[in-house]
């Protein structure tokens, strides 16, 4: 009972909040939830779209150094932007009309798993929060419940139990996925889900608890209340989803999001074709090898273009993910939807003793090397690893490197540290930052 008290409270309390602000979150939302039952071909979509977009390619041109020289106003007129664009001409693209420390920051390892911090403005952070309520709602997710987050904690992302606490939120850190781990996880799940919950992690942590799963039965599962599941980032496959919805009793969901952006989408009535958050985004596929727009259904670069990030316009930003556009009907509507996704699927590592590690506390302590430009870490055997790096310079931190290594897969680990000139990129276009070549 006083959990759920609690709960309300909460929610109220963050309402009420909103409200004395001036509701930017409860009308973004109320946005968010119109258009979501509107379909995308519609008269009131384009509008919407050409208006959010001509205030922001306005908003650039005029207040950033990298879009000042654009003369037109179409979207078309506009270059192809990327991670590591940004990364290196970053100045240029942050607008003079924000003060760079009243801003919010958003840090991203992306697809080559290299550093970015990237800016955003109030009401764009608000606009993010309202994705989140709205689109974890339909995993049975509101204001002021539960969630569980299962993530390698960082200091970047580490919270206070107090804060923790204040949000209902629980932190489970998934550095180490060995069993005895994961049943200290779900033990954990079961204690913080008494009285409902919605569980968010990286499909890769799901694939660890599948295979736990298959392996051990589910009874350590518990008698829990969890609503629903999120997955994001990575793609979550059938099996994986078809055996966490056994477990838990509930619905998963899979989400395409990102740092930087926000919630891009999420699948609903077709399991990884993701309706997209158009009231936010304009989302374009390229062809695999030019800038020409791809054809409906055909398989290419997703570039995002987001309505309103004016802090630091981020305008046809290719993300480094692979899919193909559809529409797909929902509810009697013509819904525009991502599929064929083909991006971010990251490989599971273990230490040389056989632990199984998640592969984003690789990720997250490489962030304290901000001169590696690009990275992959390849598991080659049990004990035998392998890191390439890309720097602009020689690189000079390669004991500290190493230790760092030792420290996170145990001492008997043997570590080749190569520097090398680029990445190798997959048949897909992509280039993987994790890679296990061993077999347990």
């Amino acid at each position: 009972m006083i959990a759920n008290a609690m709960c309300k409270i909460r929610g109220l309390a963050f309402w009420s909040l909103d409200a004395l602000k001036g509701g930017t979150i409860k009308k973004a939302y109320t946005e968010l939830k119109t258009f979501d039952a509107t379909d995308s071909r519609s008269a009131r979509f384009a509008e919407h779209q050409k208006s959010a977009l001509q205030m922001l390619l306005a908003n650039a041109i005029n207040t950033t150094k990298f879009y000042k020289k654009i003369q037109g106003n179409c979207l078309s007129d506009f270059p192809i932007i990327d991670k590591n664009i940004i990364k290196h001409q970053q100045d240029d693209f942050m607008s003079n009309k924000y003060d760079i420390n009243k801003l919010f920051t958003m840090t991203t390892s992306g697809s080559t798993g290299v550093k970015l911090t990237c800016y955003q403005n109030d009401e764009k952070k608000k606009r993010v929060y309202a994705e989140v309520i709205y689109y974890s709602g339909k995993a049975g997710y509101s204001v002021g419940g539960k969630l569980i987050y299962l993530r390698a904690i960082s200091e970047e992302s580490y919270k206070s139990q107090l804060r923790q606490w204040i949000q209902n939120e629980t932190l489970l850190d998934i550095c180490n996925l060995d069993d005895k781990r994961i049943e200290d996880i779900l033990y954990d799940i079961d204690r913080a889900s008494r009285w409902g919950s919605t569980i968010l992690a990286y499909a890769s942590t799901f694939e660890a608890f599948k295979d736990y799963f298959r392996r051990k039965g589910m009874s350590k599962v518990g008698k829990n209340k969890v609503c629903g599941i999120i997955s994001s980032s990575e793609m979550l496959f059938d099996d994986t989803r078809d055996v966490l919805s056994d477990a838990f009793h509930c619905r998963c969901f899979s989400r395409y999001s990102n740092q930087e952006n926000g919630i891009i989408g999420q699948d609903d009535i077709e399991d990884n074709a993701f309706i997209i958050n158009e009231v936010h985004y304009i989302v374009e596929v390229l062809k695999m090898n030019s800038d020409i727009l791809a054809e409906e259904g055909e398989v290419g670069r997703i570039v995002i273009t987001d309505l309103y990030n004016y802090a630091m316009p981020m305008i046809r930003y290719d993300t480094g993910d692979i899919g193909s556009i559809v529409y797909i009907q929902r509810n009697g509507v013509s819904k525009k939807a991502i599929t064929n996704f083909g991006g971010r699927r990251v490989d599971m590592v273990f230490d040389c003793y056989g632990n199984r590690l998640s592969p984003h506390i690789i990720t997250v302590n490489f962030w304290q090397f901000p001169e590696i430009q690009q990275y992959q870490f390849i598991q080659e055997s049990k004990i035998n690893y392998t890191l390439k790096i890309n720097t602009q310079d020689r690189f000079v931190r390669q004991k500290e490197m190493e230790t760092l290594l030792e420290k996170l897969l145990g001492d008997k680990a043997v570590i080749t540290i190569e520097e090398v000139e680029e990445i190798p990129v997959l048949a897909s276009g992509k280039r993987k930052y994790i890679v296990n070549n061993y077999v347990p």
